[in-house]
């Protein structure tokens, strides 16, 4: 991805990053509301947009938003854009090939870009379906040879033809990366690069048999829930943060850029990137029956109902198993107690 790694360089850079879930709706859920991926099911069951967009709502903005995918799947429609008017929902589920669908949303983000209210904000959305399977890309967005040409998740061998499966993953990320290039540089040709804030992330990461599976919301090590992480704001010196960051930090990051004088702690269970302190000990990411702990020492996942109790994964920070979980476990008590505790925080009614 040359156009988002040279962009990255003027940008602040987060080399170490983890989604808050190893599968779509926790992944996106978690970069919008700042929460563990586990408060998906009280905002859906209650229609409760994210707070940040309630903000962005409040000062007025305009918003174009477009998916290669459907809002409706995951409900999108219901948690994260809830309020949104459904004329600005662009959504191009399916019909012709994912990259065609991303190249042609890109096209009318643009349009919106360009078509919009000049004296009012905006922001947009795109969810990209290139980098999901079956990893879609034009000819001319190979880089990386030789690739499984007629490919069936399904029926495919994927023993024997992981590499070329995982060469197809690459030339599609090389299609969304030069998407990513189109619209970085409309924005430069439109003089608007230097009062808008950009973020490049993935919902979830991509397993290729690294660790002995192929695709994501099985497990919790870094393939599955390792993503880009890229945030430009205009006006801050380029930087790259080394350390363990989060999705559960954007709303915290963009809140106080949008005027937001109250404390994350209040909205969020993340924390601002931009601070000069800011700093990590570990990640949450959640899927639908466990909540995992994501430490540089630690990887260590627990069950929040029946469900996942049937899957214990500990793992030492470079993915390997543990010869004594039980130790590691006990090491980070304290912390598994707090985020437990955080599991309802923001579920309970004010008393």
């Amino acid at each position: 991805m040359p156009e988002l790694w040279r962009f990255s360089e003027d940008a602040l850079r987060l080399e170490k990053h983890y989604s808050g879930g190893n599968l779509t709706q926790m992944g996106v859920f978690s970069m919008f509301y700042g929460l563990y991926g586990t408060y998906w099911f009280p905002m859906l069951n209650n229609r409760r947009s994210p707070v940040l967009m309630d903000v962005l709502q409040q000062q007025n903005y305009q918003f174009g938003l477009y998916t290669s995918q459907r809002f409706t799947f995951p409900a999108f429609h219901k948690t994260v854009f809830v309020n949104m008017n459904p004329a600005d929902m662009h959504e191009r589920p399916g019909g012709i090939p994912g990259w065609k669908r991303d190249q042609i949303n890109i096209g009318e983000m643009l349009d919106f870009i360009d078509l919009r209210d000049p004296k009012r904000p905006f922001m947009t959305y795109m969810f990209f379906e290139s980098t999901h399977a079956n990893y879609f890309f034009p000819p001319e967005s190979v880089i990386a040879r030789p690739y499984l040409e007629d490919f069936n998740y399904l029926t495919a061998d994927l023993a024997g033809q992981i590499g070329q499966i995982k060469n197809r993953y690459i030339n599609a990320s090389h299609h969304v990366d030069q998407q990513i290039g189109r619209v970085l540089a409309h924005l430069r040709a439109k003089n608007l690069l230097d009062n808008t804030i950009i973020i490049v992330l993935g919902d979830h990461g991509e397993e290729f048999m690294e660790l002995g599976r192929w695709g994501h919301s099985a497990e919790f090590n870094r393939f599955q829930t390792s993503t880009p992480g890229v945030i430009h704001v205009p006006g801050q010196k380029p930087r790259a943060i080394k350390g363990i960051t989060s999705h559960l930090d954007i709303p915290a990051t963009l809140m106080p850029l949008l005027g937001v004088r109250n404390p994350a702690s209040d909205y969020s269970l993340g924390q601002d990137l931009l601070d000069p302190n800011y700093h990590r000990d570990y990640a949450v990411a959640s899927d639908w029956n466990r909540i995992a702990y994501l430490g540089e020492d630690f990887k260590i996942a627990f069950p929040v109902n029946t469900a996942g109790s049937m899957r214990d994964e500990a793992t030492d920070g470079d993915d390997r198993p543990l010869s004594d979980p039980a130790e590691a476990k006990s090491k980070i008590r304290p912390i598994m107690v707090e985020m437990m505790k955080n599991l309802t925080r923001f579920s309970k009614r004010p008393g």
